[in-house]
């Protein structure tokens, strides 16, 4: 049986990380709103430099997250970990004082490098459970994220709207600071990690598969926000209407990611893990199709619910696939999915939005969730052998 320290272990890692999640959405909400604020361009080229400023910066982040893992070999991962929070915390606080795109862009790239702290925290998780508990420690970690993207959102876009960007963007950074102490305080110090040697070929497929199949699903949660206020523009609601309801819609679909990822988690604990993620990432796919044929504001939300319930779920289930049989660099490489699906969502929402339309992105998306199941699928039966 764990010790007291162990078991009390992953939730304090999980209270830190929502923290941390909470803050950043708190900001990401209304940074689209922002752009288009101080863009001096079009709404064609604005729609672009909102995908590159919300979703490039994580394709650094992608590539570092590897490097995040592999240094718990090096360095006590409770130190990576309160980096990650301070660089965030000082770069969020910077991009309040900016109204230039081509700078605010520079400071999130620079974050993007310097990011990687969830997958500091996995770590934290692997080492302080169980096998036992692990999957269970890992779906209360990620809905820890996703209970963090819940609550940010309205309270991020009421403050920009009520007290105005810059006040918002200071308040962020306050938030992360005050996750800090509370990590420095309450979160336990781990040692170093074992280095793992590199999987062989065979191994490196079966979590090439598992990663791109974290990556499409991480687009399915995060291209909407980036696209939302023309979404909601075309059922009639701007400007200050439109940043208060873009808040309701990014909690209403969170709660659901909330709810899915406890309900897929123990569900798994009856069925195999492949099937559950089938379920989730079918159902998934068509909804996301059916997005595109709501009638209103309240149908297209009921829809996004729906949809987020299931494929939320994926990614934790996917660690949890791996967990414990690789090193914090493994790991870091599946958690880099879910950065570069950071990236990818913005950039293929906008990009798709601005020359194809609604329907060639909704069903792009489909068609991809699909293909890297079966990729998966495929891979994950030669995993016992």
């Amino acid at each position: 049986m764990a010790s007291r320290p162990d078991a009390r272990g992953p939730f304090l890692v999980a209270a830190s990380q929502f923290g941390m999640t909470f803050s950043f959405n708190f900001m990401m909400a209304f940074m689209p709103f922002y752009i288009i604020r101080i863009s001096p361009f079009d709404h064609q080229e604005t729609m672009i430099w909102i995908g590159l400023i919300m979703g490039a910066t994580h394709i650094l982040t992608a590539v570092t997250a590897p490097v995040w893992g592999g240094l718990t070999s090096r360095f006590r991962p409770k130190i990576l970990y309160e980096t990650g929070f301070l660089c965030n915390g000082v770069l969020i606080l910077l991009m309040g004082f900016t109204d230039s795109l081509v700078i605010l862009f520079l400071l999130r790239m620079l974050q993007g490098a310097l990011g990687g702290v969830s997958t500091i925290g996995m770590v934290l998780i692997s080492v302080s459970s169980s096998r036992e508990r692990l999957r269970g420690d890992l779906s209360f970690f990620q809905n820890c994220l996703t209970a963090g993207q819940l609550v940010g959102p309205p309270i991020g876009t009421y403050v920009a709207s009520s007290c105005g960007y810059r006040a918002a963007f200071i308040s962020t950074s306050i938030l992360i600071i005050l996750v800090l102490l509370f990590c420095h305080l309450y979160v336990a110090d781990v040692p170093t990690q074992q280095k793992h040697s590199n999987p062989d070929r065979r191994k490196k497929k079966i979590l090439f598969s598992g990663w791109t199949l974290s990556l499409v699903a991480t687009v399915h949660l995060t291209f909407l926000p980036s696209i939302l206020p023309n979404i909601l523009e075309n059922f009639g609601w701007v400007e200050n209407a439109a940043l208060n309801l873009a808040g309701i819609v990014i909690m209403s679909y969170t709660a659901t990611a909330i709810l899915g990822t406890y309900l897929l988690s123990r569900l798994s604990s009856k069925m195999a893990l492949p099937k559950v993620i089938t379920i989730a990432c079918v159902v998934a796919a068509f909804g996301q199709v059916l997005l595109f044929f709501s009638e209103g504001v309240v149908s297209f939300i009921v829809i996004r619910m729906i949809q987020t319930g299931f494929i939320a779920g994926v990614f934790p289930l996917i660690i949890a696939f791996f967990a414990q049989d690789v090193g914090g660099g493994m790991i870091g490489f599946l958690n880099s999915a879910r950065f570069l699906g950071v990236a990818f969502g913005p950039l293929v929402a906008t990009s798709l939005l601005a020359y194809a339309g609604l329907l060639p992105l909704y069903t792009f998306i489909a068609v991809c969730t699909l293909i890297s199941l079966g990729m998966f699928l495929a891979m994950s039966r030669n995993r016992e052998t």
